[in-house]
């Protein structure tokens, strides 16, 4: 097995990496190694030093039929560690005289998150991008609008979510000492197949917002209606209501319920109602997490009653808690900020508080720490300027280390709150904009709310 840079050296990282692909009774490549691979799952975790691993992924070049393009480059995207944003973005290294393909990445033992490979043929390798720098950005998108429909997963895993829409794509990686996310255990050894479901889809007709939308309705309580019913809202004892924006994801894509449920009957939250906002599309979503008042109210003169016929729920604002990531984030604080008579507790992650100008947005390669770690976006000067003042919130923010400008936007956010004395968590997680460490954020915000 050799291994040798660009100049036909082999250095001495090489030399380790080819000893932790070595198998006894076998050769690189041939189909004995590969079944020890496929057994053993991928990807290899080697040498592990002062809080990190070179972790090694590993990928099988497929027989090509007679007159197919061959496979010529094989990208890989790892939410929070590789740059897709690179104009030399990170690719995996054939093997000479094999069907090895293999990259190595440096990952914290804590991280966790996603990741995908995009084999190409010639005609999609990345080009040479030509003119301005904008303009070799704006080449660099129509190129990766092209490459990201060829994301497939790591086949050769043992962690595999291929029974949920998040997973079709997408591999789960969960380094040795990434949180724990104990109440998603059952779903992930199912291979994301979901148990539990909705206990209502209704379609909510807003007046208010012109249009339809459905809303997946879960309750973690014993008792659960089938269909609307006013005496049994007045009978039984008020719930505590969760509002989950991109409802949607959360339903079907990657489903919360067993999590929920789960954690419910653990004791580490109480019994509620989840009332689940399809995001419809991107041009919705846009414009309804968009700091949109309209939206927020229809919610509470609209959706609230409609879901009053279905489950009694809890007129405490502290215990009507909105969840959102990244522009949901920014959406579920600006409705604790500017109606906290109604929206008592917020869990916000990653929130997208650069709105509404996405220009401090960058890619990790132009990005700058700010000169000044403080009143950086409109919300947070808002609330510097007296937004949210006096009204004691409760309220659960984390954001990713791997966010760059996200991760100075939510400490200057957390900043100003906690300036006001609000009940406030906050953390960082080791991972990116990434919703596989959302999901077990959503269940650790909650109980943080709820124990307060």
């Amino acid at each position: 097995m050799i291994f040798e840079n660009t100049q036909g050296h082999t250095t001495p990282r090489m030399t380790r990496i080819g000893e932790y692909l070595n198998r006894e009774n076998c050769h690189l490549g041939d189909e004995t190694w590969w079944q020890i691979i496929k057994a053993e799952g991928t990807p290899i975790i080697a040498t592990v030093a002062d809080g990190y691993a070179e972790v090694i992924f590993l990928w099988r070049q497929p027989s090509s039929p007679a007159g197919d393009a061959e496979i010529q480059a094989v990208y890989i995207d790892m939410n929070g560690i590789t740059d897709h944003h690179s104009f030399n973005m990170a690719q995996l290294t054939r093997i000479d005289g094999s069907d090895v393909w293999y990259y190595v990445a440096s990952i914290p033992l804590s991280w966790r998150g996603g990741y995908a490979f995009m084999p190409v043929t010639a005609a999609l390798i990345q080009p040479d991008y030509v003119g301005e720098y904008q303009e070799k950005r704006a080449q660099h998108r129509q190129w990766l609008q092209r490459l990201f429909p060829l994301s497939c997963r790591d086949q050769l895993s043992l962690n595999q979510l291929t029974h949920c829409a998040w997973g079709h794509l997408k591999t789960p990686l969960h380094m040795p000492d990434a949180p724990a996310q104990p109440h998603w255990q059952s779903f992930d050894q199912r291979g994301g197949q979901p148990m539990a479901r909705a206990t209502e889809i209704i379609d909510w007709h807003s007046d208010m917002l012109h249009g339809s939308r459905q809303v997946w309705l879960y309750t973690t309580a014993a008792a659960e209606p089938t269909v609307p019913s006013a005496s049994y809202a007045a009978k039984t004892k008020q719930l505590p209501v969760v509002v989950v924006l991109d409802g949607r994801f959360w339903s079907e894509s990657l489903p919360i319920y067993d999590a929920l449920l789960c954690a419910t009957q653990d004791g580490v939250l109480p019994e509620a109602v989840y009332v689940l906002i399809d995001e419809i599309d991107g041009r919705q979503r846009h414009d309804d997490l968009g700091c949109n008042a309209t939206f927020w109210q229809a919610i509470i003169q609209e959706l609230f009653p409609l879901v009053s016929g279905y489950f009694p729920l809890s007129t405490d604002p502290h215990h009507t808690v909105v969840v959102g990531q990244s522009l949901g984030g920014l959406a579920a604080m600006y409705a604790a900020l500017n109606w906290p008579e109604r929206f008592g507790s917020v869990v916000c992650q990653s929130g997208s508080f650069w709105w509404p100008d996405f220009s401090l947005v960058k890619p990790p390669g132009d990005y700058v720490t700010p000169e000044s770690p403080h009143l950086l976006s409109e919300m947070s000067r808002q609330v510097h300027d007296g937004l949210g003042q006096g009204t004691h919130l409760n309220i659960f923010i984390e954001v990713g280390r791997g966010e760059d400008v996200m991760v100075d936007l939510s400490q200057d956010m957390y900043h100003q709150l906690a300036a006001q004395q609000h009940n406030i968590q906050y953390r960082v997680f080791d991972g990116g904009h990434e919703r596989l460490c959302w999901r077990g954020g959503i269940i650790d915000g909650l109980s943080s709310i709820f124990s307060l």
